[in-house]
């Protein structure tokens, strides 16, 4: 394209040199008696110099001289008297003369007049941008000047809400108290995507245990290493992290931080429990102001997190068989709803595995509750040493049942491992006290890949399935 228009220009430039160069020799040939103007000693023709290399510049000006010269060479050898006065060549050398200063006074002139021009097209062009940058930023500081009037006009109002959410700390629910902290947040800084994070005690990575604003159709990391991402560093080293810091350390150079504007650490008890992250956040709405609104906020929750983890810890110890050691079914729809949760945002399956011992009333008869209890144990020691899976127990419902949450076997890997529990104690006999009992078993099971991402969906088809299975 540009290539084509430089083209183009050329083209019409060689054109009106053309038709320059050629207006003497139409002007001598409109007015006759004089062929080119012997009487004014060839003063239009060279007058073509000067005024051409003013339009063009002074290449093509001489080209323009040199065509005009030939016309005029060739009309005076046609049409001329055959004879010029012998003061006519010294009268046109001056002429000539005269015309070549010109054009080289005129071409100085030009030049000077296109830096000139060229100078102020720049200094045009830059005040343009610098209209633009001043443009934008007006915009910027009018949405920082009106969250700043926004901010002083809604003190009451922050006092009220703030008031309202503190509140729902009280409710000795860690699932409540997480989400309400990240309202809490997104109603004070307009944050549009953020989460908390905490260590598994079992992987030994941080997982989410809450979040805001996250799209269960994309895929996120649902686990994250405690060495290798910001989230760990923030957990490990209780310190916060803001994206300003990218700025002034190079520390951060090998963690991920697309997904942190600002970490800061959970604390209880002075020691780091977990991890806020702010993901998404207005871009007014970034200050060291916001860091302290979310320092404060946090500090406001942690007498009432601590609360919350006492007696949590009350509850696991009275949530616990005593025979066994094994969870209660409370404990165990809770672990259900969370790993149903962590597998919405990473790849995965939970199977539910219950299994009943079909002749647990006739060994009651022969035998105490807390005996046949010890069955359970001696399954879980079996499977340990025979089986190399990733599951945990939990008792269920009724004290002749044990639930199995097995992780990674799609239906069909479901359905072979329940064959393979059948088969591992179908003819096996245990021993209770001093005599050897024989036990049946029948087994329900439900996989997340069937029966879907709600814990209650996945217990009533482990269920149905079990009162198929006795009949």
């Amino acid at each position: 394209m540009r290539k084509t228009r430089s083209l183009q220009r050329f083209k019409t430039s060689l054109i009106e040199i053309s038709a320059l160069a050629c207006l003497p020799m139409i002007l001598d040939l409109l007015i006759p008696g004089d062929a080119a103007f012997l009487s004014v000693y060839c003063i239009p023709y060279a007058l073509v110099l000067p005024v051409a290399t003013g339009v063009f510049g002074i290449w093509p000006g001489l080209l323009a001289f040199m065509v005009t010269v030939a016309q005029a060479v060739a009309i005076f050898t046609f049409a001329g008297p055959g004879s010029v006065p012998t003061s006519f060549p010294g009268n046109l050398a001056v002429v000539a003369s005269l015309a070549f200063v010109s054009a080289l006074l005129v071409d100085f002139g030009r030049n000077r007049i296109m830096r000139f021009r060229s100078m102020v097209l720049q200094r045009f062009r830059r005040s343009v941008h610098k209209t633009g940058d001043l443009a934008k930023q007006k915009e910027v500081l009018e949405k920082v000047n009106r969250v700043l009037e926004g901010r002083v006009s809604a003190q009451k109002d922050s006092i009220t809400i703030l008031h309202d959410q503190v509140k729902k700390l009280g409710s000795l629910s860690m699932d409540m108290a997480l989400g309400t902290i990240l309202e809490t947040i997104a109603l004070f800084t307009e944050m549009s995507s953020g989460s908390i994070w905490t260590m598994s005690d079992e992987s030994r990575t941080l997982v989410p245990a809450a979040v805001w604003g996250w799209d269960p159709g994309k895929a996120r990391d649902a686990s994250l290493d405690p060495d290798h991402s910001i989230e760990g560093y923030v957990y490990r080293n209780s310190k916060p992290f803001s994206m300003r810091m990218l700025l002034d350390d190079a520390e951060f150079d090998r963690f991920d931080t697309s997904r942190n504007i600002i970490t800061l650490p959970v604390l209880i008890g002075g020691r780091a429990w977990g991890v806020l992250n702010v993901e998404t956040l207005p871009f007014e709405r970034y200050s060291q102001y916001t860091e302290t609104i979310l320092a404060i906020l946090l500090s406001l929750a942690e007498p009432y997190l601590k609360q919350i983890r006492e007696y949590d810890s009350l509850n696991e110890q009275r949530e616990v068989d005593a025979v066994t050691g094994f969870p209660l079914f409370s404990i165990l729809y809770r672990t259900l709803e969370q790993d149903l949760e962590r597998i919405r945002y990473e790849p995965g399956f939970v199977t539910m595995i219950i299994i009943e011992i079909a002749n647990f009333g006739d060994l009651l008869s022969r035998k105490s509750r807390e005996e046949i209890k010890t069955i359970f144990k001696t399954f879980k020691d079996q499977m340990d040493k025979r089986k190399a899976m990733k599951y945990k127990a939990f008792h269920f419902k009724e004290d002749s049942q044990l639930v199995l949450l097995v992780y990674d076997l799609d239906q069909d890997g479901t359905s072979f491992f329940c064959l393979d529990l059948l088969a591992l104690f179908s003819e096996q006999r245990f021993s209770l006290g001093d005599e050897s009992v024989p036990v049946e078993l029948v087994i329900g099971f439900s996989n997340s890949a069937q029966s879907g991402t709600s814990a209650d969906a996945m217990i009533d088809a482990a269920e149905y399935l079990l009162t198929v299975q006795r009949i």
